[in-house]
Protein backbone atom coordinates (compact mmCIF):
# COMPACT_ATOMS: atom_id res chain seq x y z
CA UNK A 1 0.00 0.00 0.00
CA UNK A 2 3.05 2.28 1.32
CA UNK A 3 4.43 1.37 -2.37
CA UNK A 4 1.78 2.57 -4.32
CA UNK A 5 1.44 5.86 -3.05
CA UNK A 6 5.14 6.37 -3.51
CA UNK A 7 4.91 5.80 -6.92
CA UNK A 8 1.48 7.80 -7.36
CA UNK A 9 3.25 10.56 -6.09
CA UNK A 10 6.18 10.19 -8.20
CA UNK A 11 3.87 9.85 -11.19
CA UNK A 12 2.15 12.95 -10.45
CA UNK A 13 5.06 14.70 -9.86
CA UNK A 14 6.49 13.37 -13.47
CA UNK A 15 3.75 14.47 -14.84
CA UNK A 16 3.52 17.83 -13.73
CA UNK A 17 7.12 18.36 -14.74
CA UNK A 18 6.39 17.20 -17.95
CA UNK A 19 3.50 19.99 -18.34
CA UNK A 20 5.86 22.45 -16.66
CA UNK A 21 8.74 21.62 -19.89
CA UNK A 22 5.93 22.35 -21.96
CA UNK A 23 4.82 25.63 -21.20
CA UNK A 24 8.66 26.33 -21.45
CA UNK A 25 8.74 25.02 -24.64
CA UNK A 26 5.86 27.37 -26.03
CA UNK A 27 8.64 30.03 -25.50
CA UNK A 28 10.21 28.69 -28.31
CA UNK A 29 7.66 29.35 -30.60
CA UNK A 30 6.49 33.32 -29.11
CA UNK A 31 8.00 36.49 -27.56
CA UNK A 32 5.59 36.26 -24.73
CA UNK A 33 2.83 33.92 -23.15
CA UNK A 34 -0.33 34.42 -21.08
CA UNK A 35 -2.41 32.07 -18.54
CA UNK A 36 -5.47 31.98 -20.42
CA UNK A 37 -3.09 30.53 -23.40
CA UNK A 38 -1.52 28.06 -21.13
CA UNK A 39 -4.74 27.16 -19.56
CA UNK A 40 -6.43 26.44 -23.29
CA UNK A 41 -2.72 24.68 -24.48
CA UNK A 42 -2.57 21.86 -21.32
CA UNK A 43 -6.74 22.34 -20.94
CA UNK A 44 -6.04 22.71 -16.79
CA UNK A 45 -7.83 25.75 -15.10
CA UNK A 46 -6.99 28.91 -14.21
CA UNK A 47 -5.02 28.04 -11.04
CA UNK A 48 -3.43 25.42 -12.25
CA UNK A 49 -1.99 27.45 -15.09
CA UNK A 50 -0.61 30.05 -12.37
CA UNK A 51 0.49 27.89 -10.40
CA UNK A 52 2.12 26.20 -12.86
CA UNK A 53 4.30 29.57 -14.25
CA UNK A 54 4.87 30.51 -10.96
CA UNK A 55 7.25 27.23 -10.60
CA UNK A 56 8.96 28.52 -13.86
CA UNK A 57 8.90 31.64 -12.74
CA UNK A 58 10.57 30.94 -9.34
CA UNK A 59 13.04 28.54 -11.45
CA UNK A 60 14.07 32.09 -12.78
CA UNK A 61 12.97 30.73 -16.19
CA UNK A 62 10.22 33.40 -17.14
CA UNK A 63 9.67 36.57 -15.99
CA UNK A 64 6.38 38.31 -15.15
CA UNK A 65 5.53 41.49 -17.16
CA UNK A 66 2.63 43.52 -15.81
CA UNK A 67 0.81 43.48 -12.46
CA UNK A 68 -2.35 41.78 -12.30
CA UNK A 69 -5.26 40.91 -14.44
CA UNK A 70 -5.40 40.59 -18.55
CA UNK A 71 -2.17 43.03 -19.14
CA UNK A 72 -0.44 39.83 -17.28
CA UNK A 73 1.94 38.12 -19.77
CA UNK A 74 5.29 36.09 -19.21
CA UNK A 75 8.64 36.47 -21.15
CA UNK A 76 11.98 34.13 -21.02
CA UNK A 77 14.46 35.49 -19.39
Amino acid sequence: RQENLKLANVTRQEKKRKRIDDIFNLFTERQTVTNDEVEKYLHVSDATATRYLETLEKENQIKQVGKTGKGVKYEKI
